[in-house]
């Protein structure tokens, strides 16, 4: 297995424009990946889902910024959003129904002006981040080994609508 590598200068880009345009949610709270602990869950938990998801992409768990950034890849797992640029354009919707971030609505513009993201797919993604239970106030360490499926659920997550598959 390869060593995960860094975030690409986009993402860098993207957690300093965060960093810096955004009002911190939770800067204080912390999360703690035991990412050899996580890739031993069963199939199909949440643990296991993100270790597979960071190795699959070669990143690492972020360590800086407030608690979206650092649980941002989290976030990719729960929606079924890879890390693609169309994906995080449709991503950075879902949050930005989720929680007040300009520099969600940023990116989201930057999608709707590039053409990587449709008016009628940011509709839908915000109306299902309004209607999904809030991520930020869950507590993710206590759901490691709940199956995934199971967490999409009780959050009121909808798949197949983000993605606009049917």
């Amino acid at each position: 297995m390869t060593e995960p590598s860094t975030r690409d200068w986009r993402a860098d880009l993207a957690f300093w424009l965060a960093r810096t345009i955004n009002p911190p949610v939770q800067p204080n709270r912390s999360i703690h990946f035991d990412l050899d602990k996580l890739r031993q869950l069963p199939d199909g938990t949440l643990g296991r889902e993100v270790a597979i998801f960071l190795d699959r992409n070669q990143l690492s768990p972020p360590e800086t910024g407030d608690w979206i950034q650092r649980t941002h890849d989290i976030w990719h797992v729960l929606t079924g959003l890879s890390p693609s640029p169309e994906d995080e354009f449709v991503l950075q919707a879902f949050v930005r129904a989720q929680v007040f971030r300009p520099s969600s609505a940023i990116i989201v513009l930057i999608g709707l002006l590039s053409g990587k993201l449709t008016l009628s797919k940011v509709r839908r993604t915000i109306q299902l981040g309004r209607v999904a239970q809030n991520i930020v106030n869950w507590d993710i360490e206590s759901d490691w080994t709940t199956p995934l499926h199971d967490i999409r659920q009780r959050l009121g997550i909808q798949l197949w609508d983000i993605s606009g598959e049917s």
